[in-house]
């Protein structure tokens, strides 16, 4: 089992114009460039301790509540999240049907190709 860490954007409604504009190309165009573009609005909201991304979606949707560490405030899991492999450096983000790799995150910042 390996944790994971879980970025997500809070909507507090206090956004700009232009910030509104990125959260929604993250949920409704999700693409590498829109979760990059996007990357300063996002915050850790937990670790799940999981076997893979599809445990991590699963857990941050229905639990079991023990593998999750809640560090923010927190939405359940969904398109536009951010997840990265704390192991490996690794960040994905989660695309309308599956997940999307963003790169290796180098002080704070995903970069690298996606595979």
């Amino acid at each position: 089992m390996a944790v994971y860490k879980v970025l997500q954007i809070i909507s507090t409604g206090s956004h700009s114009d232009a910030e509104q504009e990125l959260r929604r190309n993250t949920i409704f165009q999700p693409t590498r460039e829109a979760i990059v573009a996007a990357w300063d609005m996002y915050d850790i909201a937990c670790y799940i301790k999981a076997d893979d991304l599809d445990e991590v979606f699963e857990i941050g949707n229905i639990g079991p509540e023990e593998h999750i560490e809640r560090v923010g405030p927190m939405h359940s899991i969904s398109v536009g999240d951010i997840i990265v492999d704390t192991h490996y450096g690794v960040a994905w983000y989660v695309n309308s049907f599956d997940f999307g790799q963003l790169g290796t995150v180098h002080h704070g910042k995903a970069s690298g190709r996606a595979r």
